[in-house]
């Protein structure tokens, strides 16, 4: 019975799992693009005008993969609390001495607008459909869908860095290629936020050119302090 229990809840989270949605997609790439921005620019200051191109290269590919692998298991890490969140809230529902106790759960899980136009027959019928509900597990588990989302955050970031490294490939003047390097993060970020306002209806157009200034106090202020 505990094993039915357990496979029900573990196929539940397989089907109403969403992985990465768009927004969060368009945040890791937003994530690296800065990341890959704010590195360049630092190791110039750190090297005072001496650093090489291939260090700076490889540099900032290795702290890429860093923060690529870092993200990955923040989104590993935080799916599970959020599920373990939910699940804490079912057994304290199911356990509840009264029916205001239960109906105060439901409450806290519901949008505040939904909530109050829900009478008490909803209620009611809500608590009698989770305490229809298989035995929830005593505590979360981990399914592929999680660990691709944390991969599909890792690549995204990663893959997010190669127009700005390009420079560093074809230019062997280290102070230029790090100027053209911010530059193409400058552009991405610009095409980046246009492409994120128009699909979430915010204005493309402000939207764009406020990532892109955002990136470009970052560069005007390393510059400023010396890179």
């Amino acid at each position: 019975m505990a094993g039915n229990a357990e496979s029900y809840w573990v196929e539940y989270v397989k089907k109403t799992g969403k992985g990465l949605d768009f927004v969060e997609r368009i945040d890791e790439v937003i994530y690296g693009l800065i990341a890959a921005l704010t590195f360049t620019c630092s190791i110039s200051i750190a090297n005072a005008g001496t650093e090489d191109v291939p260090s700076i290269l490889w540099s900032a590919l290795g702290c890429n993969v860093a923060w690529g692998l870092i993200d990955a298991l923040i989104i590993v890490f935080s799916t599970l609390l959020y599920r373990g969140e939910a699940l804490h809230l079912l057994h304290k529902m199911r356990s509840s001495k009264s029916t205001e106790e239960a109906d105060n759960v439901i409450r806290s899980v519901l949008p505040p607008l939904v909530s109050q136009l829900l009478r008490s027959e909803h209620f009611e019928h809500l608590r009698d459909e989770i305490n229809k509900l298989p035995e929830p597990p005593k505590r979360v588990f981990v399914t592929w869908k999680d660990i691709t989302s944390g991969i599909t955050a890792f690549i995204l970031v990663f893959v997010a860095t190669f127009p700005v490294i390009i420079p560093f490939f074809f230019i062997h003047s280290a102070h230029t290629a790090v100027r053209v390097s911010n530059w193409t993060a400058l552009v991405m970020l610009f095409i980046t936020g246009y492409y994120f306002g128009k699909k979430t209806g915010y204005n493309a157009w402000k939207t764009a050119f406020v990532l892109m200034i955002t990136g470009g106090v970052i560069v005007i202020a390393t510059i400023f302090l010396g890179g």
